[in-house]
């Protein structure tokens, strides 16, 4: 079975504990004490940035030790958090003592989306396969203009002096998996590559699976009538981001139009981030 198919497992079955363990400890993974879903973004092996652009889930239970595994042996100096208030308050804000790391809070839904209700959340995903996922992504790209220009423009005039950030979100895997999306579209990585970037969610979660079953999903998971929503929701299939990546180009031009016509980057803007992302050390 390929590594593709492993990661279409369902998130209420247990996954191969040997292949778990033997992703978490390889790149592009990264274990970092109280964090979860810790990873690189792909950028090309060429790349004198490859490793300063990371994903992950939620940071707010991350340990003294993480903290100084993310600012001295990773190098982030932002951090980008695109969860909304709410999220924030039920769950937990970022950790603010991170030396040399500034935290920045940018919603990447519109406030009037944002919701308490899991339930209403999940229901969008009720039974129509990759579609749902695709409108999901849709609704991000459109309500997430600012945080993700607010990115961009780190990544336009601040990585170039080697400074890392980690973007997330709760658990890293869809308003995180479009950001990086459009980074590794923008640089022109192959389709396989965001695909599998995007899947590995997957295998991120697996250590606190149970857990989620058992108590933050554990009221959706018990309704029959939202229960196959939710396991779908919760779901990374290489297939979604397939077809998330053709309406990405059907829809906005890309990685690029959506930068030059829905973030406003001019087409140098655009080409100095390329540059910053796919160039060799000097």
């Amino acid at each position: 079975m390929s590594d593709l198919a492993i990661l279409e497992t369902s998130i209420v079955e247990s996954m191969d504990p040997a292949f778990v363990k033997k992703t978490l400890s390889e790149l592009p993974f990264y274990q970092i004490q109280g964090m979860l879903n810790v990873r690189a973004i792909p950028l090309p092996p060429t790349s004198a940035k490859r490793g300063l652009i990371l994903r992950s889930a939620e940071t707010n239970h991350i340990t003294s030790l993480g903290k100084t595994q993310i600012s001295q042996e990773l190098g982030v100096t932002k951090i980008f958090d695109l969860r909304g208030d709410k999220e924030r308050a039920r769950f937990g804000p970022d950790p603010l003592d991170i030396p040399d790391v500034e935290i920045v809070c940018v919603p990447a839904m519109s406030a009037s989306s944002q919701t308490d209700d899991l339930k209403a959340t999940f229901t969008k995903f009720a039974a129509r396969g990759d579609e749902c996922f695709v409108d999901f992504y849709r609704e991000v790209l459109d309500n997430g203009v600012s945080a993700y220009k607010t990115i961009f423009e780190f990544l336009r005039d601040e990585v170039a002096d080697g400074k890392g950030c980690l973007i997330h979100c709760s658990g890293g895997k869809d308003r995180t998996g479009v950001a990086a999306m459009l980074i590794l579209d923008l640089i022109g990585v192959p389709d396989e590559e965001i695909v599998k970037d995007y899947a590995l969610t997957r295998v991120g979660v697996e250590p606190v699976r149970e857990m989620m079953m058992t108590t933050r999903f554990a009221p959706l998971l018990l309704e029959p009538e939202v229960r196959e929503a939710t396991v779908s929701g919760m779901s990374c299939k290489p297939s979604a981001m397939r077809a998330t990546l053709k309406m990405l180009r059907e829809e906005y031009g890309g990685a690029a139009g959506y930068l030059k016509d829905r973030l406003g980057f001019s087409a140098e803007g655009v080409a100095k981030i390329i540059e910053n992302l796919s160039s060799k050390e000097a």
